[in-house]
Parts: C-alpha cells; sequence; structure tokens
C-alpha cells in the first residue's frame, strides 16, 4: 500500500511539474534570453501569478519614474544651456567692442569695463559647471561642520569686482556660527543670491549679510536695499525659467539661478525664504537645520 501511494503521488508531482513549467515557459524564456518581461509571459488565476504580474507591473512603473526623472533632468540642463550660450554672447560682444575702443580712450577706464565684463563671463561659466552637475551632484556630496562667516567671506572675496563696480556699501556681522552643510553647494547658492543681489540694487546701493540662531536652526540673512521684487512675483522665483518683471526690464536673466539654488537646498535638507517690497528691500533668509535634520540627507 505505501509503495502504491508513493508511486501514485510521484505521478501526480510530475505532472504538476510538467503543467507548472508549461505556465511559467514564456517568463523563463524572457529570464534567460533578455527579452522584455511582458504581462501576457504569466497568465493564470492562481495567488503566485498574480503576485508576479503585480510585481511586473510595479517595476515598469518604477523604471518609468526614473525615466521620467531623467528626462526632467536632462530637459533642464538643455534648456539653461541655450539660455546660458545667449547670455554669454553679451559680455564677449561687450569685451570685442572694448578691446577696438582700447587705443581711442583712457586705458584705465576701458580696463576696469573690460575686467567687469571677464568677471561676469566668469560667473556664467562657474554657473554652467554647477548646473550640468546638479542632476548628480549627491555623487560629490559632503556633509561637514563649516564655519558661516568663512564661507560668506570667500564668496565676497570672489566676487568682489560686483561691489566695487556699483560702490555697494557692504555690512557684514554677527556670522561667527558652525553650520552642517556641503561648502561647495553652499558656495553656489551664496554666490547666485549675492551676485542679484548686487545686480538688482543701485550704484552706491547697500548690501547686509548677517546670522542668527535659534534652537532649531542657523539663520543666514542676505538683505540690500534694491528695486525688490514685486508681490505677484514673490511665489514664482523658483520656478524654472521664470525672470519676472525685473529680469525682463533691468537686465538678462535666464530664470534659472534661483531654481537651482532652490533645488539644492532642498535636497542638503536647508531652506530659502525670501522678503521683499517693491523699491525697497529685498531679503533672502537660508536656514541651516541642526543635526538631528541631517540624517534625511543620506536619503537622496
Amino acid at each position: 500500500m505505501n509503495i502504491l501511494v508513493f508511486f501514485i503521488s510521484s505521478i501526480f508531482l510530475l505532472i504538476g511539474y510538467v503543467k507548472w513549467i508549461k505556465e511559467y515557459k514564456d517568463l523563463r524564456k524572457a529570464l534567460y534570453t533578455d527579452e522584455p518581461i511582458d504581462m501576457l509571459a504569466c497568465q493564470g488565476n492562481k495567488l503566485e501569478q498574480e503576485l508576479i504580474r503585480q510585481i511586473i507591473d510595479f517595476k515598469k512603473k518604477e523604471k518609468l519614474r526614473e525615466v521620467t526623472m531623467l528626462k526632467e533632468d536632462l530637459e533642464e540642463i538643455s534648456d539653461y544651456i541655450t539660455q546660458w550660450a545667449h547670455e554669454i554672447k553679451i559680455p564677449i560682444s561687450v569685451c570685442d567692442l572694448i578691446a577696438d575702443k582700447v587705443e581711442e580712450e583712457d586705458l584705465y577706464n576701458i580696463s576696469e569695463e573690460l575686467r567687469q565684463e571677464l568677471e561676469r563671463i566668469k560667473f556664467l561659466t562657474n554657473q554652467v559647471l554647477y548646473i550640468s552637475r546638479v542632476s548628480s551632484y549627491s555623487e560629490d556630496l559632503i556633509i561637514e561642520e563649516v564655519n558661516l562667516k568663512a564661507l560668506v567671506t570667500n564668496v565676497i572675496k570672489n566676487n568682489m569686482n560686483f561691489f566695487i563696480n556699483k560702490n555697494i556699501d557692504l555690512k557684514i556681522h554677527d556670522l561667527d556660527f558652525n553650520i552642517l552643510t556641503d561648502k561647495k553647494w553652499t558656495s553656489y547658492i551664496l554666490e547666485q543670491i549675492i551676485n542679484n543681489a548686487c545686480k538688482y540694487v543701485n550704484l552706491q546701493g547697500k548690501i547686509e549679510i548677517y546670522a542668527k540662531e535659534n534652537e532649531e536652526s542657523v539663520r543666514l540673512f542676505i538683505k540690500d536695499n534694491g528695486i525688490g521684487i514685486p508681490q505677484k512675483d514673490i511665489g514664482r522665483i523658483f520656478d524654472r525659467g521664470f525672470t519676472g518683471d525685473n529680469g525682463r526690464k533691468t537686465t538678462k536673466s535666464t530664470g534659472m539661478g534661483l531654481y537651482i539654488c532652490n533645488k539644492i537646498a532642498s535636497k542638503l535638507n536647508h531652506k530659502i525664504e525670501v522678503f521683499s517690497k517693491q523699491s525697497q528691500y529685498t531679503e533672502f533668509i537660508i536656514v541651516f537645520y541642526n543635526i538631528s535634520d541631517y540624517f534625511n540627507v543620506t536619503n537622496m
């Protein structure tokens, strides 16, 4: 009797195995031949077949999200490069004109103009290099304790000509705080905001930079007495490609600088706030949160 039961059970197991192989034949073939796995590769109403279909559907959606994100990153870079290429032509053309006037006018004034345009070319070139790396910047991310005063001072030193050319009154105080951030990417954010402040203040304008600390964060304030931002534009200045009234009327603008700044700040777990009153002032506030908030950065 035991031999008979064993024999019959073996027959049923063999029949079941053959049927199982037949049901998953297309799926097995797709796995071994690197062919696309289609939902039709696993038909039937069994629990494991339904689970396989759900897994295939989930992985397809996951891959679609990844492709969409990569496409958006490439579109951002493409848009910026196109706009940047048009903008870089302006200082280059100005340099050509200045070079033509060297023999006709005072050399000192011409050298100052030339230096100003070269600084702008340098700024735009550095900007496009950062933009090209922003989609994969987390591979080059180093969170460390940084002295805020040293960071701000270094950015201002690298952009001193922007202050000199407009005779801007710069006031720096209360910056002796240590923050947790990535030095290189935060320098880029500061450079963009300070450059905008210089761009939109009048001759002999004022820019004030200071910081305050509380239990949750260190807040860096960058305030200028320039033309200000219209209230209707405040909510859109971090949108990609948005230039606003100021960008269209006073200077050539790509509308990408603040967008990238906000994107980087968000990934670094910082926050950028802005307050402004037209014709009076603009104030940017960068919030550097304390150490407990930086565990989120590792999950980017």
